[in-house]
């Protein structure tokens, strides 16, 4: 019974130990908030990009504004600018707006303009070589003319040329046009005989071989022929193309009309940019002058040949007498002007050496029959 009793209270502890262990844990304390992270400070902000540097030239060709020509100097400079991206703006003048028209190289070598156009042979006087790269009596054809500036030693020569002399960079031909018509004439032409005392407005070395003809030769600009020849001061001239004299108004002034490739089988102009205005400028913006000019010259030349069947048909249904030279005429023409080179070539080996070069690569061209 005693022992009884003692395991009561035992037992009683036991079952208030259990009860205790049973007793929810307290709740923890909350862990305190993290401290917020400090705002990052703002990142300044970009400098502003440098404006992009716009640089203008000044570019002038020799023709007038009635003169489809100057379409070749207008689509340079508008494709120019826009390739630039605006960086290099040229602005396009027609002849004599800024420099003495014709004399735009000279313009270019003072600085006057940054960017010019003419007919090499308006240089003659200064350059004797000069007329080679418009056309040669007898030489290459436009297309063969266009290869040999680009592959046949043109180019190199005529920048040896122009660069060796003056201030200015050459850069390519602005387009050589469709073989120039013979002659528009108040005169009837049947034989070699009647160039003799023929007053006849003529550029370059096509002139001086007519002149040694017996023609009466003077050159002045394109847009005082029509009152020139109205005048009776003219009896014939030597200009372009039926596209380009009947913008002129040619027809008004000079009834019968000569065709033959003999004398000009092809005329161009050489495009030039002062030295130190090329040499400021990046390669890039070089690139896209030289390749625009180069593409506006064949642009203008294939545009040129369809343009000028159309006019030519337009001075047959005006009334103009449009005949073929006579042969005999281009017979005598060609003889002499073979003579005239030759005697040329043995005066000045720099011109002897151009012609040879066109001679070679006219050879080449007709190997393979290309006209």
């Amino acid at each position: 019974m005693k022992k009884k009793i003692l395991l009561i209270p035992l037992a009683l502890l036991l079952v208030a130990s259990l009860v205790a262990c049973a007793a929810p844990a307290p709740a923890p304390a909350p862990a305190p908030a993290p401290a917020p992270a400090p705002a990052p400070a703002p990142a300044p902000a970009p400098a502003p990009a440098e404006p992009t540097e716009v640089i203008t030239w000044k570019y002038q060709g020799h023709p007038a504004a009635g003169d489809r020509y100057h379409f070749a100097v207008e689509r340079a400079a508008e494709q120019i600018t826009a390739m630039s991206g605006g960086r290099l703006v040229v602005e396009f003048y027609t002849g004599g707006s800024i420099y003495p028209k014709t004399e735009e190289v000279y313009g270019v070598d003072a600085g006057i303009l940054e960017m010019g156009m003419a007919c090499p042979m308006y240089s003659l006087d200064k350059f004797p070589q000069a007329s080679l790269f418009d056309m040669m009596s007898g030489g290459l054809t436009p297309v063969q003319m266009f290869m040999w500036h680009l592959r046949g030693g043109g180019d190199e020569l005529a920048a040896e040329m122009w660069e060796s002399a003056l201030n200015v960079k050459y850069i390519a031909p602005a387009g050589h046009l469709p073989p120039e018509l013979w002659a528009h004439s108040n005169r009837e032409l049947k034989t070699a005989a009647d160039i003799k005392g023929l007053k006849m407005r003529c550029a370059g070395e096509g002139g001086e071989i007519l002149a040694r003809m017996g023609a009466a030769t003077v050159f002045f600009p394109a847009d005082e022929i029509y009152e020139s020849t109205q005048r009776g001061v003219l009896d014939a001239f030597e200009c372009a193309s039926p596209t380009i004299n009947w913008g002129f108004g040619f027809q008004e002034v000079a009834d019968y009309l000569y065709i033959s490739p003999s004398r000009a089988p092809t005329d161009c102009s050489h495009v030039w940019v002062n030295r130190d205005a090329w040499e400021e400028i990046p390669d890039d913006l070089k690139m896209i002058v030289e390749s625009v000019v180069r593409n506006v010259g064949f642009d203008y030349f294939s545009e040129s040949t369809v343009l000028d069947d159309e006019y030519l048909v337009k001075f047959i249904d005006y009334g103009i007498k449009v005949e073929l030279l006579p042969q005999a005429i281009v017979d005598e023409f060609l003889k002499v002007s073979m003579a005239y080179y030759d005697e040329q070539c043995a005066k000045d080996p720099f011109y002897a050496e151009i012609v040879e070069s066109m001679r070679a690569f006219q050879v080449i061209c007709a190997k393979q029959d290309i006209r």
